[in-house]
């Protein structure tokens, strides 16, 4: 799951770093203005110097209907038919197709709302004309001049560094690499973790009760006895036994002096 959305999120960067931009550019006798467009995805690109045309308004404006503003191709116009669309109503794709079939070469389809531009996608892949996405000021200001014989409109390609786009794309790869690894790591980590059994609980040493102590057998040293368990020291304090003296025996069978068992308190609980 976090490889996905590691994945989804570098798709995301490389579509976001390989939008085609360019501008749409009005040339006049005493008017020279450019707007900032972003190609459509589904639409033929736009290379080399550009394309050069006459603007005309759609109608219906949205597109959303068959133009009744058709063309009639002129092979001896060197200036191509563009048709400036608004947006909403129906999708992208579906207002380019129908700006094709009206024999437009080019459509500019300009934003309803001010905001920020958007790449233009669709799933239709009929459509071989030209389309790009201007914003709503630059759509209006488009309109005032639609129709005019003295004004030409060129749609131009972006240029961009190349160097910029390859060091982006190697920042993006570089990023995804190491997610990629660091999320195996920590997963790996995980799993050795879940499979390493558990360590016993261990219990902290609070003394024992008075009464385990009395309940022990008591003897009283008179020698030295050659067994497996303490003969004439002191398991506890290494001194060694006395004859006479009173000793326990602990169920380890090794044994202690009574008396070191009533001076030393910690013992019990």
């Amino acid at each position: 799951m976090l490889n996905l959305w590691i994945f989804s999120c570098c798709l995301l960067c490389l579509m976001c770093a390989f939008t085609a931009s360019g501008n749409v550019v009005l040339i006049g006798r005493n008017v020279t203005l450019s707007f900032e467009d972003i190609e459509a995805n589904f639409a033929l690109p736009i290379v080399g110097p550009g394309k050069c045309g006459t603007l005309y308004v759609a109608e219906p404006l949205d597109a959303c209907s068959p133009l009744t503003n058709k063309i009639i191709s002129n092979p001896n116009d060197t200036r191509h038919p563009f048709v400036l669309i608004i947006r909403g109503g129906c999708s992208f794709d579906e207002k380019v197709l129908r700006a094709q079939v009206a024999g437009f070469k080019a459509a500019i389809v300009f934003d309803n709302e001010t905001g920020d531009l958007v790449s233009m996608a669709g799933t239709l892949f009929l459509v071989w004309i030209h389309a790009v996405f201007v914003s709503k000021v630059s759509g209006d200001t488009l309109a005032k001049y639609a129709g005019a014989a003295d004004m030409e409109l060129w749609i131009t390609p972006s240029y961009e560094n190349p160097s910029w786009s390859i060091i982006a794309i190697s920042f993006i790869s570089l990023l995804a690499m190491s997610a990629v690894l660091a999320s195996c790591f920590f997963v790996r980590r995980h799993r050795i973790r879940r499979a390493r059994p558990s360590a016993p609980h261990v219990r902290e040493f609070h003394g024992i009760s008075s009464r385990l102590v009395k309940a022990m057998p008591t003897l009283v040293f008179t020698a030295v006895l050659e067994d497996n368990c303490t003969s004439q020291a002191c398991a506890i304090c290494l001194e060694d036994y006395n004859v006479g003296e009173k000793l326990r025996v602990l169920p380890c069978h090794h044994r202690i002096m009574c008396e070191l068992l009533s001076q030393n308190q910690w013992i019990f609980s």
